[in-house]
């Protein structure tokens, strides 16, 4: 009876919830709203999204604006001056009168476009809340500050947060980043090796579909950086790898049977091929420029995802020739590997601590930002050619 009672039983329950579970999110409603974008989700609904100096920022620090998509949607974004910049013209900045109807005539646009020495850094931000959740309002004035003079931030929510327009999916989101990424380059005209784009969860994947989208024009472009935070592989693995409230990992099982994990990933609506989009762009980009970081504690999407992209990433980079790292061990930051050949980077820092939202406010973020810009030069993470 014990040994019923020890396997039998608790077998019983996990079956019980698991299967059910995965059928649920077999359920495209599910996958969406539910699970993967979870837009309806707001937290505070339009707070601070019009009026951001109530998140700490300066009056017009901040230019609220629509960008239109081409597909009809229209999408809310900021534009955010760096510090250094508003200090040397407070009073110009002060004296604006706000609108988000004429974001051309704003000092923070005029700057950005006139300065041959400014940085846009792209934020693609994770499912559920805005551009104005607390957190993320934090991370883009810590982004800055090593260069506050230099590096502005451009930051949107995707169709159907917050004040933009739509309901999400895979292509919408795509056209979302295409329409942001080509006012950076068309409307403001800044060079893409003066752009880094930086995602974080959902937002890594979003940030890797648009750079492959480039990367595979009839003039292919390529940025100054792409860094992906708590990344996964595509959306299938991450649904089953995803622990509710950091210890439920109710489609655990998934993972532990092949064919069945094959079944699962046939039901997503949206894909995300993360694993496959950075496999093209190790193969496709000379001055790929990547930075992949996760940290152990991170309950809600586990490291080895990010582990899984490194190695894939990688293998189609060297062709399948096991390639020569170097690794920095960073004490309690953290351990970092490093592949770089000619004008080609790929990294990964597999922070100790930081969970899943606090890291993406610690300097080692900040830090790869700045080396991605070319504005920071650190012994250990630019090893010679190897």
């Amino acid at each position: 009876m014990s040994l019923y009672n020890s396997i039998v039983i608790p077998l019983s329950v996990i079956s019980g919830i698991w299967i059910p579970a995965t059928l649920l999110c077999c359920v495209p409603w599910v996958q969406e709203h539910g699970m993967l974008y979870l837009h309806n989700v707001t937290f505070w609904p339009g707070k601070w999204l019009g009026e951001p100096e109530r998140a700490g920022f300066l009056k017009n620090q901040v230019v609220p604006f629509r960008i239109p998509t081409k597909d009809g949607e229209r999408l809310f974004a900021w534009l955010i001056a760096p510090l250094g910049v508003y200090s040397k013209r407070a009073r110009e900045f002060i004296e604006e009168k706000p609108s988000e109807t004429d974001v051309e005539e704003k000092l923070a646009y005029k700057t950005l476009r006139d300065d041959p020495e400014a940085r846009l850094l792209i934020y693609f931000h994770g499912n559920t809340a805005t551009i104005a959740q607390g957190r993320r309002t934090e991370e883009y004035r810590v982004y800055s500050s090593g260069a506050s003079d230099k590096i502005f931030v451009l930051t949107f929510d995707y169709r159907g947060f917050g004040k933009s327009t739509g309901k999400p999916s895979e292509i919408g989101l795509l056209n979302d980043a295409e329409a942001v990424v080509d006012w950076a380059l068309t409307t403001v005209g800044i060079s893409p090796d003066r752009v880094v784009l930086l995602g974080h969860s959902l937002g890594t994947a979003v940030a890797t579909g648009i750079a492959h989208y480039y990367a595979n024009l009839d003039s292919p472009i390529e940025f100054a950086g792409l860094i992906l935070c708590a990344a996964f592989t595509n959306s299938a693995s991450a649904f089953s790898a995803y622990s509710i409230g950091g210890v439920v990992p109710i489609l655990a099982p998934v993972k532990l049977i092949p064919s069945l994990q094959a079944w699962f990933s046939r039901r997503m609506r949206d894909t995300w091929r993360t694993d496959q989009r950075l496999a093209a762009l190790a193969k496709q980009c000379e001055k790929l420029q990547l930075v992949l970081v996760h940290a152990e504690d991170d309950g809600t999407m586990p490291w080895d995802q990010s582990e899984q992209l490194f190695a894939s990433t990688l293998k189609s980079a060297t062709e399948g020739v096991p390639p020569l790292l170097k690794v920095v061990d960073l004490g309690e930051v953290g351990r970092q590997e490093i592949w770089r050949v000619g004008k080609r980077s790929i990294s990964k820092l597999v922070a100790k601590h930081g969970d899943h939202n606090t890291m993406m406010k610690w300097s080692p973020i900040s830090l790869a930002v700045l080396e991605s810009f070319g504005l920071a030069t650190v012994t250990s993470a630019t090893p010679p050619d190897l």
